[in-house]
């Protein structure tokens, strides 16, 4: 790729984005929020499309296999030609890359390989910035051999790299969720990625659970009423005035949704205290459990008030449990953990609505990246 290094446009500004691998939304809720007009975004999931187009109706949503998909001629849908985009933000599937995933985390696993779609897209389509999401695993999936190629073949496209990790925490997300971003620029520039603003070396506090999702209706195992009103209006938070900016129903709220779960999940809920996991529950109430040694800290973990909460995965893996009812969180309970306002509506399923809010961008940390990026173009010039 030496020989195509990318002929950048000479504007100052960054103003518009194509979101790739867009998911319900959570990168172009953020990109939106720190200023960014996205004229164009693509998903492959038919449900997940469903969220994203409700929420973002303005947006030239394509549902389709990006592989299968021109880059020119899909940006020509919004009247643009290559060189006239500014930024691809791009958060591909991250199952492969993480950690947690025992089974498939291989560097011959296809979906670890949706990476080159975005460097295809870039090479096609010069935009001035790219910012690609991922789980913190990256790093380490095969010795670290996809990073390095992400950030060699962005550097023979003509493109200043950096990339760093970053707690969504650190960002105002109330949540330690860990997240690899790498920002790959057009012109050379000095810390392309953003200090947090919360946490013990920020002198703010974290947002924890508490200040997040409060004022909330109560909700009981297997709660099915979808809209109801909140729990409280006074002495709310930063936070939960922040997430209630611009909903459209006026006191009342989204997404109250809770799993049915089973008696004997229930029975395992009542011997966890908050901050415990698995390991305070009798071990003759986990006889499903092949070996129950083996499982994640994240199951059976009850939520603390006092702090943030721990990363939001899959919701019948992880099964987090609310820090004061026996039962699951809530749909819009997670996405507040995620930092989606409440004006973001999910649709589908209550199974396929949970998997939306854990898979996204937490959109807060998405804005405080987008936004960093964006006072840097503004300041260099040209």
């Amino acid at each position: 790729m030496k020989n195509d290094r990318v002929r950048f446009p000479a504007r100052e500004a960054l103003t518009t984005a194509l979101d790739l691998f867009a998911g319900a939304g959570g990168f172009t809720c953020g990109a939106r929020s720190a200023g960014l007009t996205v004229v164009q975004a693509i998903e492959s999931n038919a449900k997940t499309v469903c969220t994203y187009s409700k929420n973002n109706p303005q947006v030239d949503l394509i549902e389709g296999d990006i592989r299968a998909l021109d880059p020119i001629s899909c940006l020509a849908r919004v009247g643009l030609k290559p060189g006239e985009i500014d930024v691809i933000l791009a958060g591909p599937p991250c199952q492969g890359f993480s950690e947690s995933n025992r089974r498939t985390r291989t560097v011959d696993n296809p979906k670890n390989q949706l990476y080159a779609q975005v460097l295809r897209y870039a090479k096609a389509l010069r935009p001035r910035c790219v910012i690609i999401e991922n789980v913190a695993g990256l790093r380490t999936l095969g010795h670290g051999v996809i990073l390095r190629t992400i950030v060699r073949e962005c550097h023979d496209l003509g493109y200043d790299v950096e990339w760093k990790v970053l707690c969504a925490a650190d960002h105002g997300v109330p949540q330690f969720r860990n997240r690899i971003f790498i920002v790959a620029c057009d012109r050379p520039l000095a810390d392309l990625l953003p200090n947090g603003t919360h946490g013990p070396n920020s002198g703010r506090a974290n947002v924890n659970v508490r200040d997040a999702i409060d004022d909330l209706p109560v909700l009981r195992n297997g709660a099915a009423v979808d809209h109801l009103p909140y729990r409280r209006d006074e002495r709310l938070t930063d936070y939960q005035r922040l997430m209630r900016r611009g909903t459209h129903h006026s006191g009342v709220v989204q997404g109250n949704l809770v799993t049915s779960s089973a008696e004997l999940i229930i029975e395992r809920y009542r011997h966890v205290g908050r901050g415990h996991n698995w390991e305070a529950i009798p071990k003759r109430l986990l006889k499903n459990y092949k070996d129950v040694t083996q499982c994640h800290t994240g199951i059976y973990h009850r939520l603390e008030w006092h702090m943030p909460s721990k990363v939001l995965g899959n919701f019948r893996k992880n099964m987090l449990i609310h820090p004061s009812q026996n039962r699951g969180l809530s749909v819009r309970e997670a996405a507040r953990l995620q930092s989606f306002p409440d004006w973001y509506e999910f649709v589908g399923s209550i199974g396929f609505q949970q998997q939306q809010v854990a898979d996204a961008v937490p959109p807060l940390l998405a804005m405080s990246v987008v936004d960093h990026v964006r006072r840097l173009y503004s300041r260099s010039g040209r």
